[in-house]
């Protein structure tokens, strides 16, 4: 399929609210300052950005206390990450960024046939999330340094592991930070 002049692409920023404790000093916390400038760079470039977080009900019988509870701050984003009134905001129920919600629908509706996805965790939302962007029919670029593996005891090798199914079996690109930005988020 070759590549026709791509519409333009929307952000999508996954899990990066409070309640999964992105605080300075924290594991992982270096990756904010990068999703910031890919934010940053969307609103220079007129580019949607969508963040996509997970939520939780007390109906939804889970084991253990979760942490995503409806009606709790743990939903919002980050401040160093705070929407502005042109975000969207749409909350998962599950694993992918399209799980039981109107993702699909916003990105159709915005005539998106490209998206950029960023945030945590790789081996877990990223990845269904590009899987079922694939499915849908769009195209999948994961920003590589705006991700990681959100578990500090995480095996070796599963950032990578993940990155190497969405290259090779979803056919996505995995880009570093800086040539997302050139490639797809250039100022007009």
């Amino acid at each position: 399929m070759a590549d026709a002049a791509p519409k333009k692409p929307v952000i999508i920023i996954l899990d990066m609210a409070k309640g999964y404790g992105w605080k300075p000093g924290s594991f992982g916390y270096d990756m904010v300052a990068r999703v910031r400038k890919l934010k940053e760079a969307a609103y220079a470039a007129k580019v949607q950005v969508i963040h996509v977080n997970s939520m939780r009900r007390p109906t939804d019988n889970l084991p253990g206390e979760p942490r995503m509870m409806a009606g709790s701050g743990n939903l919002d984003v980050i401040p160093e990450l705070q929407p502005v009134d042109k975000d969207i905001i749409i909350y998962k129920r599950y694993l992918s960024g399209f799980s039981h919600n109107d993702l699909d629908y916003t990105l159709r509706t915005m005539g998106c046939d490209r998206v950029v996805i960023a945030g945590a965790s790789t081996d877990n939302t990223v990845l269904w999330t590009a899987g079922d962007a694939h499915q849908y029919r769009y195209r999948v670029v994961v920003v590589e340094d705006c991700t990681i593996v959100h578990r500090e005891k995480e095996p070796p090798g599963a950032k990578e592991c993940a990155l190497r199914i969405i290259k090779s079996v979803l056919h996505g690109e995995v880009l570093p930070l800086d040539q997302v930005i050139a490639r797809y988020l250039k100022v007009s």
